[in-house]
């Protein structure tokens, strides 16, 4: 077979090209004790730690309302002040609790590690 004739050269005669079959990994199950939860029960979650360390803040190092709003909103959770006011208005009965029990750091650090609560 004379490949000039056919206008190939001998040493591009390679196999046609396949397109690559799919990579991704198939999504496997979670980790057993990991809970799988709703963006509610997060957020219930987020709003219950801004609670107690507002009350941290406030009750324990006795900073300002002002200085604490700017702390949780800039430092701790980022988001703005009015949304820490208003998660602070309808987590008032967790607050008035807190208060009640007197809770020090050392309660606190064992409800919610992974904070500083020093």
């Amino acid at each position: 077979m004379d490949y000039r004739e056919l206008g190939i050269l001998p040493f591009f005669d390679m196999p046609e090209a396949v397109p690559a079959k799919n990579r991704r990994q198939p999504r496997t199950a979670a980790r057993s004790g990991v809970d799988i939860c709703s963006r509610r029960d997060r957020l219930d979650r987020r709003n219950e730690i801004m609670t107690a360390r507002y009350y941290y803040w406030t009750e324990i190092k006795r900073i300002r309302f002002d200085d604490v709003l700017k702390i949780l909103a800039d430092r701790e959770f980022f988001i703005e002040e009015r949304t820490v006011s208003n998660v602070l208005v309808g987590t008032q009965e967790q607050f008035s609790r807190l208060v009640k029990e007197e809770a020090d750091s050392r309660r606190l650090r064992g409800l919610y590690p992974g904070w500083d609560w020093d």
